[in-house]
Parts: C-alpha cells; structure tokens; sequence
C-alpha cells in the first residue's frame, strides 16, 4: 500500500538525526515523503529523506502548522495516497489535526520520537476550532454559483442548486464544493462544513439550520421536528421559518417544491430507484397531509441531473420505466442499452398526482451533470470519488 509520510522538521534537532533516518529506512512503500517547516528545512533533514526518497521530497516552508499540514493534505488527496504516517514530537497535537482532518476512508496514524519538552492546553474542540477559523479565511479562485428558477416565488422562499464552483474541496473528483460528507470519502466533515458555510452566507440562511435529506435511494419524506425514520430518507419538508430543507444530487435528480398559500416546502433526492418508488408522488402527499397543500398551489422545480442522452441503463429494469411512460425509454429496439429521461419519468408522476405542467420547471435549472464538467458533479462521468451538489429552499423571514 501507497504511503505519505510528513515530517515535522520543526520538531527535531541534530541530536534526533540518526533516529530519523532509522524510522525513515525502515518505510518500504513510500510514495511521498513532505517536511513541514515554518522558516527553514535543516540540511541534514534535506539530505536524509533525498538520499532516501530522492525525487519523492515535497518541502513546505513559511507556513503556520494548520496551514502547511492542510497543503500537505491537499498533495496527498490529489496522489490519492491510501496510508499516511506522521512523525514528529507533539503527538497530542498532531493526533488532533489529524482527527480533524482525516476520515476513515484513510489510514493515518502519528509516531512520536524522542520527547516534546513543549506545554500545550489544546483540546479537539480547541484544535477543531482553529482549523475552522483558518479554513474560513482561504480565498477560493472561483466564487460561489448558484442555479435558480424563475417558477418559485421569490418573495417568499429563498432556493438554489449548488454548482461545484467556490469551495475548498480538494480531492480529484470532489474539487471543489462538494457538499455531502461520507465516511467512504476523503473530504472531512469540517471541509463539507466550510462549503456549506460559504453557500449559506451567499444565500442568505442559517447554515445550523440546514437539514440535507439521507440519499438511501427509497420513497421516504421526513418533516423537519419530527423523530427521523430510521432507515434514512430520500426527502425533507417543513413549513417553518428559519428551517432550510436541502437534498443532494450527483446525476440523480434534486427536485425541491413550494407552496406560496401553505407556505410548506421540501427538499428531495429521487435517483431512478426513488423514481420508480414515487417519491415525487410521495412528497406531494406528505405536503397535502401535513401542511394541507393543494396540487394547484404547489410549484416543484427540476435540478441538475444526468440527461436523457447519458442515462445508459440496463435492460433488465427498463419496464419500471415504461410503465411509468413509454416515451421515458430512448432506443429500447436497438442492440445497445436504451437510455431513460428521467426527468419526463418525474414530470410524469408529478402530473399523475396532480401538479399542474404549468407549475413543473424541468429545464431553467436542470443542466445535465455528465455534460458539464467544470460546473457539475457527475458519479457517472467521474466514478469514485466524487463530489455532491445540493438543492436547498427555505422561507425568507417576513419584513
């Protein structure tokens, strides 16, 4: 297995010299070998890893540590290096930049040599809040963007989709605004926390406030304030003020709905098998149930998702499609897979149902992922990792 290892030159003196190149000779399956120093390498540091390691060496000077242990993260996530080894004096310190910084989709583990003679009184939660605080000074080549339509009431709800735009991710795959956390992924829940403060302050919400739906792939619609199912959920909706409902999307559909008489909204995450599930259909209910809805006055908005031209789909499950309506399946009588539409799939159910056509955007705001690169995030396009964006609304406050 591929292994970083980051040295904290700042740690060490001549006396520690011969242990270092010891612990370092032993390392078999190093990939890359990065020295974090705040105002110089030592020469008999430089000359250790490069008579070891010879063009594997990354030296990262001038830097407080927050600052060159997250550059240093970032050349690692970019190799994608599967195991990373710490070596240094403050251990305690180390340990908790690495807690912060680091998912269990990686191994990491921190070796202390010699001893750290240094005090310190930090805390996780101190440490936590000073990468937070670093993170959120970073400037970003690229400013936040997000997608709307015109079809909801701006005088009532604020929404948008997230693109991938403005964001501090780092991952090849995930760059740079990705929006979900998982623990299969390499983006650190503080990451995911930061691009979402940065899309919460251009839009105008309370990002403590944001409930992003499960994605489990199901028929399932939480109200915001209730005990959450515990098989997860595909969609959130609320009527309260100061309550965002967001879901997220990587070629699935994000749909998001608005009432402007009930003042009730929702979020929701419909990939093919929620689709097939009807959960278009579900929410609809739920908001009719729960919040006393009527079809007419509910406005449903389409966001980003994989197209109708580059959902290739086996033909196993085609006739889930054609049952919802025949037009959603594309070149079915041909050798190849046929491809499904499955926003006309959503259109559909919705219609069903009894939304309006009128009331449906399926097109303002409905970019396909695939096709867009430089804006989007695409599971099928880019395979694993790979970012998310998110669908988001809420009521604005009153005047």
């Amino acid at each position: 297995m591929a292994l970083g290892v980051l040295l904290l030159s700042d740690d060490f003196d001549k006396t520690d010299k011969d242990e270092i190149f010891y612990v370092l000779k032993a390392e078999k399956s190093v990939e890359i070998i990065i020295l974090i120093g705040a105002d110089h390498i030592p020469d008999y540091l430089s000359q250790i890893v490069k008579e070891l390691f010879k063009d594997k060496v990354l030296e990262i000077l001038n830097a407080e540590l927050i600052a060159g242990f997250h550059f240093a993260k970032n050349h690692l996530d970019n190799a994608m290096i599967p195991e990373i080894k710490v070596i240094c004096k403050r251990k305690q310190k180390m340990t908790f930049l690495c807690q912060v910084f680091f998912t269990p989709a990686v191994n990491w583990n921190v070796v202390a040599m010699g001893e750290n003679t240094s005090r310190s009184s930090e805390t996780l939660e101190s440490t936590t809040k000073s990468v937070r605080d670093y993170l959120s000074k970073l400037k970003t080549l690229d400013e936040v963007r997000i997608l709307q339509s015109k079809l909801i009431p701006n005088d009532l709800f604020y929404h948008g989709f997230t693109t991938r735009t403005g964001g501090i991710s780092s991952i090849p795959g995930m760059k740079s605004l990705n929006m979900l956390y998982t623990t299969a992924k390499r983006d650190p829940p503080i990451i995911v926390q930061e691009n979402r403060r940065r899309v919460a302050l251009q839009a105008d919400f309370d990002v403590d406030a944001l409930y992003v739906a499960k994605a489990v792939h199901g028929n399932t619609v939480h109200e915001i304030g209730t005990d959450p199912p515990e098989d997860g959920y595909d969609g959130v909706v609320s009527d309260k003020f100061g309550i965002t409902c967001a879901a997220p999307g990587a070629d699935c559909v994000i749909i998001l709905f608005a009432d402007p008489v009930r003042r009730a909204f929702a979020a929701v995450h419909s990939g093919w098998k929620g689709t097939v599930a009807n959960i278009p259909s579900e929410t609809v209910k739920t908001m009719r149930a729960k919040f006393g809805c009527q079809n007419k006055n509910i406005f449903v908005v389409l966001g980003p998702s994989i197209c109708k031209n580059c959902f290739d789909f086996g033909k196993d499950d085609i006739k889930q499609f054609e049952d919802i309506n025949p037009r959603c399946v594309i070149n079915n009588n041909t050798e190849k897979n046929p491809t499904v539409d499955l926003k006309l799939a959503i259109r559909t159910l919705l219609e069903d149902e009894g939304i309006l056509p009128e009331n449906i955007d399926d097109t303002s705001s409905s970019l396909c992922t695939v096709e867009h690169p430089d804006l989007l995030y695409s599971y099928r396009r880019d395979g694993r990792p790979f970012g998310n964006q998110i669908g988001f609304i809420g009521l604005k406050s009153p005047s």
